[in-house]
C-alpha cells in the first residue's frame, strides 16, 4: 500500500491537521529543499567523495551519483502536495492523513459506540412497549396511575374532548378565541366513531378513523416532528377583525410513519387517558401518504 506523501516528509497527522493549508505548504517547501540537499544524487556523491579521500573516492562518488530512490520519492511526494499546482490533491491527501490521528480515531469510536448503545436502548424500549401493549390488551385495561383512569382500546361508550395540537402550536396568523381549537370524538357502544371537528356544530360519522393509542404529554415533544406544509384546511371559527369569512388555515397534524416509529411508537399505550396525545390511522392519509394522524391532546374523557 503506497505511503501518504505527508508520511514521506515525516510529518505527523496531528501537525498536518493543526496547520492551515498555507502554513503547511510552507513547511513542506522548506522540508523539500532541505531534504533534497541531503538526498540529491550529485550532492550526495560529492559529500561521499569528500568523506572518503584516496584511490576509492572517485568510485564512491560515481556510486552515490546514481539515481537515488529517496530523492525520486521526495519529488513525487512534493508534486502530489503542490498546493499551487493541484490544491484538490493537497486537500484530499491532507484530509486522509489527518484522519489517522489517534485522537480522531478514538473520538470516532466513542461516537459509534454511543450510537450503538442508543440504538440498542431504543430497540429495548420498543420491545418492552410492544410487550406492554399486548399485556394491557390481554388484561383489558387498568389504572395507569393514581390520577389517570385508562379506557382500553378498542374503546366503547366514550366521549373525548381534545385540544387540536396543530392549531395551538402552528397557527399564528389568526386571533383564536379561547376554546376554538377544541374538538370532540365520540365512540358509541358498538365502537362507531363520530367526530365534531373544530368550528363545527354537529357530529359526523368517521369510519375512516382507527384509534391507535395515546402517549402522556410529558413523555414527548411533538412539535419538531409534525409535518410541515398544507395537510388540510378548514374554516376558521374565530376570524381576526377584517378577515374574510372564507379564510382558511393550514393544519399541521400529521407525522410521517418513520418519525412515528422512531419517536412515538416506543411510548404508545393501548388505551385512552386524559393529558395524553391521541393518535389514529386515517385511511387516506396512511394508505396514500404513509402519515399518522395526531388527533390532539385528550383534555376530557367521559364514559357514556
Amino acid at each position: 500500500m503506497p505511503r501518504n506523501p505527508f508520511e514521506i516528509f515525516g510529518l505527523t497527522p496531528e501537525l498536518v491537521a493543526e496547520l492551515s493549508d498555507r502554513e503547511l505548504f510552507g513547511v513542506l517547501k522548506s522540508m523539500y529543499r532541505s531534504l533534497q540537499k541531503t538526498f540529491h544524487p550529485d550532492i550526495a556523491g560529492r559529500r561521499k567523495a569528500k568523506a572518503e579521500p584516496g584511490p576509492g573516492a572517485r568510485q564512491a562518488a560515481q556510486k552515490a551519483a546514481r539515481p537515488v530512490d529517496r530523492a525520486v520519492e521526495l519529488n513525487l511526494a512534493f508534486e502530489a502536495l503542490d498546493l499551487d499546482k493541484d490544491p484538490a490533491s493537497f486537500r484530499r491527501l491532507r484530509k486522509v492523513y489527518a484522519a489517522r490521528r489517534p485522537a480522531s480515531a478514538y473520538q470516532n469510536a466513542l461516537v459509534l459506540k454511543d450510537r450503538l448503545r442508543a440504538q440498542m436502548e431504543k430497540e429495548e424500549r420498543l420491545a418492552q412497549s410492544f410487550l406492554s401493549y399486548l399485556a394491557d390488551n390481554a388484561f383489558n385495561g387498568k389504572v395507569v396511575d393514581e390520577n389517570r383512569l385508562a379506557v382500553p382500546l378498542p374503546a366503547r361508550g366514550v366521549n373525548l374532548g381534545l385540544s387540536d395540537v396543530a392549531i395551538s402550536n402552528n397557527i399564528r396568523q389568526a386571533a383564536w378565541f379561547l376554546g376554538s381549537n377544541y374538538k370532540h370524538i365520540n365512540v358509541d357502544a358498538q365502537g362507531q366513531i363520530s367526530v365534531k371537528p373544530v368550528g363545527r356544530s354537529r357530529f359526523a360519522k368517521a369510519n375512516f378513523i382507527h384509534l391507535l393509542g395515546s402517549v402522556p404529554v410529558e413523555s414527548i415533544d411533538l412539535t419538531p416532528i409534525l409535518e410541515r406544509g398544507q395537510s388540510q384546511s378548514f374554516k376558521s371559527p374565530a376570524l381576526a377583525p377584517g378577515e374574510s369569512a372564507n379564510a382558511k388555515m393550514s393544519v399541521l397534524n400529521l407525522i410521517s410513519s418513520e418519525n412515528f416509529k422512531r419517536h412515538v411508537l416506543p411510548l404508545l399505550k393501548p388505551y385512552l387517558m386524559e393529558r395524553a396525545y391521541l393518535f389514529s390511522f386515517n385511511n387516506d392519509m396512511y394508505k396514500d401518504l404513509d402519515l399518522i394522524t395526531l388527533e390532539g391532546v385528550i383534555i376530557k374523557l367521559e364514559r357514556t
